[in-house]
């Protein structure tokens, strides 16, 4: 029975990532990641791939600057990725829109939190806006262009998929049941058909890691928080920009995919049921803003689950349980836009060359 270097779980953006870019630094490794595909549909391929840190974050804290450093690290990053691959990612760095309608609450704050931080951004007067988004409502006369960006998260994770395989990390499409373990050390993670040896392990499977963590007698404090989203029939050329709405996205998918309408934030645990009119309520918020997608055909819905500690905070390090165990998880709703630094981060935490841990993000502060 093959005894691997690292053995990640979960088979997610996270974990890939983990995976590639452990193998680019260290080739010589041999890793096994564990995962079957059906919960990475439920997260990593639900997601809308928004780019955003700024439309969300109000401080400058090591939270967002881990966001807005992630978000610098993209383009190189997908680059790599395709690359490595040969799959093709779409992303665009064109930049978010934030309508005056949606933030007239705090509008003076936003653009006060983008000077002090130096965030690159522009204010749209409604002639701009007849210039470079026709399609907004004419009830929207001032927006705030901020740059970030937009990526195809489920090109992304095939991209993911096909480069690690590349690289030689062993794929193991399971779903790991339990945990072989002594008081100190991780043994080996168990599935329904084998058993998986390893020296190190890293626990990065989203929402599921609060029920894999039960198993190593770990209680880990977090929840999926479900998401509704829909896709809607719309011309690519018809939407360079990302919008921020009210209780509401616009996500251009670009490459004819379509615009991705989402987010309901519904604490029902692991509740996929889809309903008709929380979709309709989606398009209806995101009608005000664009009203062309009124009758746009809806190409397909879908439910996702972020990951959400109990602080709201990534999990990410070693834990302080077991000397060969690692987190990587309660990425929330930012797990794509965090997935170039977390994995950078985590790669360098098992490696043992992590210069500056994150306390904020530590698996410490759950006694994990």
């Amino acid at each position: 029975m093959p005894v691997f270097d690292i053995v990640i779980i979960g088979a997610g953006v996270i974990g890939y990532s983990i995976a590639f870019r452990l193998k680019q630094t260290r080739p010589e490794l041999r890793i096994a990641l564990l995962g079957d595909k059906v919960n990475s549909h439920m997260a990593s391929r639900a997601a809308a791939g928004m780019l955003a840190p700024y439309g969300e974050c109000e401080q400058g804290d090591r939270f967002f600057h881990f966001c807005h450093d992630s978000l610098k690290q993209y383009p190189q990053f997908v680059k790599e990725l395709m690359e490595v691959s040969g799959v093709p990612v779409y992303i665009s760095m064109a930049g978010s829109i934030l309508p005056s309608i949606s933030y007239s609450h705090c509008w003076d704050e936003r653009l006060q939190f983008f000077r002090s931080e130096g965030i690159s951004h522009e204010i749209w007067s409604r002639q701009t806006l007849n210039e470079k988004v026709p399609l907004l409502s004419s009830k929207i006369f001032e927006a705030i262009w901020v740059a970030e960006g937009q990526v195809n998260n489920r090109q992304m994770h095939d991209a993911l998929v096909a480069a690690t395989e590349k690289l030689g990390v062993h794929l193991i499409p399971d779903t790991v049941t339990g945990f072989q373990k002594d008081e100190s050390l991780v043994r080996s993670a168990v599935t329904d058909s084998k058993e998986v040896i390893g020296k190190k392990f890293v626990l990065a499977s989203g929402s599921w890691a609060a029920s894999l963590a039960q198993g190593l007698g770990v209680n880990f404090p977090m929840k999926p928080v479900k998401g509704q989203m829909c896709r809607l029939q719309m011309s690519s050329k018809d939407l360079a920009f990302t919008i921020h709405g009210i209780l509401t996205y616009i996500a251009p998918w670009g490459e004819g995919e379509g615009f991705v309408i989402g987010s309901t934030m519904e604490d029902k645990g692991f509740d996929s049921s889809i309903e008709e009119e929380v979709i309709q309520g989606l398009i209806d918020r995101a009608s005000e803003i664009l009203p062309c997608l009124k009758d746009a055909p809806v190409m397909e819905t879908w439910v996702g689950f972020r990951p959400a500690a109990e602080d709201k905070m990534p999990v990410m390090g070693k834990s302080g349980t077991f000397e060969n165990l690692y987190y990587s998880s309660g990425h929330f709703r930012n797990g794509i836009l965090q997935t170039p630094a977390q994995a950078d981060y985590m790669s360098a935490c098992i490696l043992g060359t992590l210069e500056n841990e994150i306390p904020e993000f530590a698996p410490s502060r759950f006694n994990l």
